[in-house]
């Protein structure tokens, strides 16, 4: 993964290096599909991609395929596959627990603010 400050050029998407961005300042973030990303995090969690399936509500076909695209965006292997199941590669290892933290993050956030409409709470004002 390369940082904007390890960039060579001067621009990074239209962004200089080392500014800051503002508060509400558009960011344009390169990141892979949501369900390749879920599809992953429950694999990894479940060690199969059945389990995966089964939580997901979705065929272990559909979540092969997922995560073959999460590997293929990202340009490395994520899971080493046997017959009887599968194995985190090293660089598996290291993505799961961040997009688990980054999901369960999402999560609580959304409830959180599901749960303040819900109460009649904040309309949006900071």
């Amino acid at each position: 993964m390369t940082f904007i400050s390890e960039m060579k050029s001067p621009e990074w998407n239209g962004l200089e290096v080392g500014r800051r961005f503002q508060y509400g300042e558009r960011q344009n973030r390169q990141l892979p599909p949501l369900s390749a990303i879920r599809a992953f995090e429950a694999a990894g969690r479940h060690g199969s991609f059945t389990g995966a399936a089964q939580e997901l509500k979705v065929t272990p076909a559909a979540i092969s395929h997922h995560v073959k695209m999460l590997e293929l965006w990202l340009g490395v292997e994520l899971f080493r596959r046997f017959a009887r199941g599968l194995e985190l590669t090293d660089d598996g290892r290291r993505y799961l627990p961040r997009l688990t933290s980054a999901l369960d993050e999402i999560a609580s956030v959304t409830d959180d603010l599901k749960g303040e409409r819900s109460e009649g709470g904040r309309s949006g004002q900071a």
